[in-house]
């Protein structure tokens, strides 16, 4: 009798044990779930981030390549005008390293 009473004991502990581990289980997996959906949220944040800082410079750039093709026209007007008047010609320019430049075709 008095195995029987340690056996139910022993049960009793495994069991309390048994649910002790699946109510930490069940939490630490409550926690896994809230942090992958934290993670992919910060991670769709992210892109949505980097798209804007991407088209944040396109603009910029684009901005910045449109004044650098109107300072060659304005060089390259320059540059002809001088050849045209007949002070420098297209090889002494260019010897010079004040060719003409290239300039974005519209």
């Amino acid at each position: 009798m008095n195995e029987t009473y340690v056996g139910t004991d022993q049960d009793a502990a495994d069991a309390a044990r048994l649910a002790e581990g699946l109510r930490t289980l069940r939490e630490l997996r409550s926690f896994y779930d809230q942090s992958t959906a934290d993670l992919e949220a910060g991670r769709e944040a992210g892109r949505a981030r980097v798209a804007e800082l991407q088209a944040e410079v396109d603009a910029d750039i684009a901005k910045l390549a449109d004044i650098v093709n109107e300072a060659a026209v304005e060089f390259n007007n320059a540059a002809s005008e001088l050849v045209e008047t007949g002070f420098a010609s297209p090889k002494v320019l260019t010897g010079k390293g004040l060719g003409t430049l290239r300039v974005k075709k519209s």
